[in-house]
């Protein structure tokens, strides 16, 4: 018996040592050809500690927004190029949400034909959505490379408001009579399920977009009350109830985070209303004029609340005018992302903007009407810092670091085999740092710089310790493996 085991051993013990023999081959080849090495040890450095036990918000997802451009450029020959830089994965930065505006049509008071919109309806109950084809267009572009919808409406159609415009009242107050909300949610739900009937994965529904704010002209908009929030809410939420749709609502979309009336408490009047909690599994605000103080006082408000729902961050631009192309803006962007990662653990984050004209920040992407080129604003590559890696069922995770000039939050998958880091090195010098605790064996590093488009600039095993380039957004993506891969490389 005992010569028969041993028999068997040897082979055994012949195949490991084959294989521990192969590893080594395997990997020095591997090092040669990605001129990469293990980043083992320790610099003098900050150090950013993972806790993978401390778990916070799963991720939904990121997007941005096809109001005004997609009526004009959603018509280009060049639409597929620029989708492919906003949603596709391998050749641009991977978003998963698209933002489609209900437009409310004419008559409005405007001086910019981007900030007046087309509305499909062509008398009440008829609708042509070739009215809108290029903006549609766009929207199908965006869903052909695996994004979801959101659809929103800035006014009600100029023929329920009280001025007879969809820019907004001349005072700035609701221009919505009150016997005209049903009417309103009908337009919104009928849209809804029109292009649900095209195969367009609507998922959200939004019908009050920023009702704090005193709208008047220059484009869309709509001020509301916050009781007139909730009752044009409840009608909607009803019609879509009543139609059976599988679409959320999705509310308030406040202007931002520090709103006692707009964003605090009506959350707690949103969910104690039995119509609108059920009617709803997010929370939707945007990040504009918010501090970091803002924020945090918005996040302590929240705590109150067992059942939070998630958080969306679902409209933000720098509002800043030229220097839209610089690294300045992708690093502020980057830092905005981070704060309301971090701070508010919001479940998605959607820039205003997929594309712009001019050099005022608000877009991703720029291009020139009269030509029609196009082209990448660095911010668009510091966003995909996040977007192209962080998918949706991610988790964050805790991470914890000494230097204020870097920023660092952490992100796991749903099988928990990649995790996510992304530093914002926002000093004008290089910061080295050292990973403690990191789990994973291969690191992929992308840049965001005044020298890196999002570029993979290194490929490593065993990451220990990094130095982050001045001003840069860098993105870690390590992958965990098992006992043969690990041995295989």
């Amino acid at each position: 018996m005992f010569v028969r085991k041993k028999r068997v051993i040897i082979p055994i013990v012949f195949l490991l040592l084959c294989l521990v023999i192969s590893s080594f081959v395997y990997r020095s080849v591997w090092q040669r050809d990605t001129g990469s090495n293990d980043e083992g040890g320790d610099v003098v450095g900050d150090t950013i500690q993972l806790n993978y036990d401390k778990t916070y918000q799963k991720i939904d997802g990121f997007g941005a927004s096809g109001a005004w451009w997609a009526q004009d450029v959603g018509g280009w020959d060049n639409i597929s190029d620029i989708m492919d830089l906003l949603y596709d994965s391998k050749k641009g930065i991977g978003l998963n949400i698209y933002r489609y505006n209900i437009g409310a049509g004419q008559p409005t008071v405007t001086d910019d034909p981007w900030r007046s919109t087309q509305s499909v309806e062509v008398s009440p109950g008829v609708y042509d959505l070739s009215r809108d084809k290029n903006a549609i267009n766009a929207m199908k572009e965006a869903v052909k490379r695996g994004a979801s919808v959101e659809l929103f409406a800035n006014s009600p159609p100029a023929r329920l408001t009280k001025s007879g415009y969809s820019s907004g009242d001349p005072n700035g107050l609701s221009n919505l009579p009150t016997e005209n909300e049903e009417a309103f949610a009908t337009y919104l739900v009928d849209i809804t399920e029109l292009f649900l009937k095209e195969g367009i994965p609507v998922t959200y529904l939004s019908p009050i977009n920023e009702p704090q704010w005193d709208w008047k002209s220059g484009q869309e908009g709509n001020h509301y009350e916050p009781e007139q929030v909730i009752s044009l809410s409840r009608k909607v939420a009803l019609e879509l109830q009543k139609r059976d749709l599988p679409v959320k609502l999705l509310i308030a979309e406040s202007g931002t985070w520090n709103d006692p009336n707009y964003t605090l408490t009506m959350y707690k009047r949103i969910m104690d209303d039995e119509v609108l909690s059920k009617s709803i599994d997010s929370y939707a605000v945007h990040s504009y004029w918010a501090s970091e103080r803002d924020k945090r006082i918005a996040a302590e408000y929240f705590e109150q609340f067992d059942d939070m729902l998630p958080l969306y961050q679902t409209e933000w631009c720098e509002m800043v005018n030229g220097g839209a192309a610089t690294l300045d803006a992708a690093l502020v962007l980057a830092k905005t992302i981070h704060e309301d990662m971090t701070i508010l653990n919001v479940s998605t984050w959607e820039q205003w903007l997929a594309v712009a004209k001019g050099d005022y920040r608000d877009g991703l992407v720029y291009v020139n009407e009269s030509t029609r080129e196009f082209g990448a604003a660095k911010r668009m590559w510091s966003f995909g810092n996040y977007a192209k890696f962080i998918k949706p069922g991610y988790q964050r995770i805790q991470t914890d670091n000494e230097d204020s000039d870097v920023l660092v939050s952490a992100y796991v998958s749903p099988d928990k085999k990649k995790t996510v880091i992304v530093a914002i090195n926002q000093s004008l010098q290089e910061k080295p740092v050292n990973f403690g605790e990191l789990k994973g064996n291969k690191a992929s590093i992308y840049e965001t710089s005044n020298n890196a488009d999002l570029a993979l600039v290194k490929e490593v095993k065993g990451l220990k310790h990094y130095v982050l380039p001045a001003e840069s957004v860098t993105t870690f993506e390590i992958q965990t493996t098992g006992f043969f891969e690990g041995i295989l490389g």
